[in-house]
């Protein structure tokens, strides 16, 4: 993207960069070369200070409010040669300072230089990316061989095996365990991106700097690394208990998504800081959950709701 008023320098960039392959978009004034920047996001965009609408500053000050468009670097050409006028280009953000009048060699010499460094960030993102990915794949491979390995010893009991049921209590217990790690790790990366988020609003950021936090973000947000923790914790409770959600939904039709998952919760032995730590209410709404579910259930004030819910898991019409 080139942005320049004098139809002379303009042509003899433009014809440089088509001589070196790169397709070239050209304004004249700063308001449609920011229009241009804004729908294209170009790869590099060279900008005259001097234009008779809106300046050069103006023009890189609009593109670095938040636009992802300005994905590259941004350089300016300029027959201004004061120092302040340098030090105020550099911390707007500016990549480099092109003093007119300059050769095509400068010229390739200022873009492939800003590319090339460019792309040195870029690999640097992806392979922190790639870390954190695999930190994540390894932690997930872990728990779900660790799901995969006590979840053969889980079966359906009978009351009058005491054994067997203690067995089983342990084994939930791991499968709890497990799964709030599983919660832990995927609230750390939260945190990652509420972080990326913070520092993105500090205006004192460096243009570099903002370039790798935003491709960060991207790339987290484009590999859907984040999951919500209730779907976490349900497909850990259908790997123990594979029969449990049909046999609820088939005899209580109406329950929503929210109370199947606080029910299975219940029968894996969740107690209520559990609860409130997985639904992310307070220990007050547990209870004031538990009472609503109760009641949809066709449960009395004096039913055990435990009882229950263990009763319909091995099979029991009647609690």
């Amino acid at each position: 993207m080139v942005i320049e008023d004098d139809e002379v320098v303009l042509e003899f960039v433009s014809e440089i960069l088509r001589n070196e392959n790169f397709k070239v978009i050209t304004a004249s004034v700063g308001i449609r070369g920011l229009e241009l920047a804004i729908e294209n996001c170009p790869e590099v965009i060279l900008c005259d200070i001097r234009l008779p609408d809106m300046d050069g500053y103006e023009v890189l000050k609009q593109l670095s409010g938040g636009n992802s468009c300005l994905r590259g670097p941004f350089i300016f050409m300029t027959a201004l040669r004061e120092r302040e006028d340098y030090r105020k280009a550099m911390e707007l953000g500016a990549d480099d300072y092109l003093p007119k009048p300059f050769s095509g060699k400068e010229l390739l010499e200022a873009i492939y230089s800003r590319l090339l460094k460019y792309s040195s960030i870029e690999s640097k993102t992806d392979q922190k990316v790639k870390e954190i990915e695999n930190q994540l794949n390894n932690k997930t491979q872990t728990i779900h061989n660790e799901v995969d390995k006590n979840g053969s010893f889980i079966s359906p009991v009978s009351s009058k095996n005491e054994m067997l049921e203690k067995q089983l209590k342990e084994k939930e217990m791991e499968l709890v365990k497990e799964t709030f790690n599983a919660i832990e790790t995927n609230n750390t990366l939260l945190d990652l991106r509420n972080e990326i988020n913070r520092a993105l609003k500090n205006p004192g950021l460096k243009k570099q700097s903002k370039q790798i936090l935003t491709d960060l973000k991207r790339k987290t947000k484009k590999n859907t690394l984040l999951w919500n923790n209730q779907t976490i914790f349900q497909l850990k409770f259908n790997q123990a208990y594979p029969n449990f959600i049909s046999k609820l939904t088939t005899r209580f039709s109406g329950l929503t998504q929210y109370e199947i998952v606080f029910i299975s919760a219940h029968l894996m032995g969740l107690n209520t800081m559990q609860l409130s730590d997985l639904f992310c209410i307070s220990d007050d709404s547990v209870r004031k959950s538990r009472y609503r579910v109760k009641k949809k259930l066709g449960l009395q004030k004096e039913d055990d709701f435990f009882s229950f819910i263990h009763a319909l898991n091995i099979g029991k019409e009647e609690p």
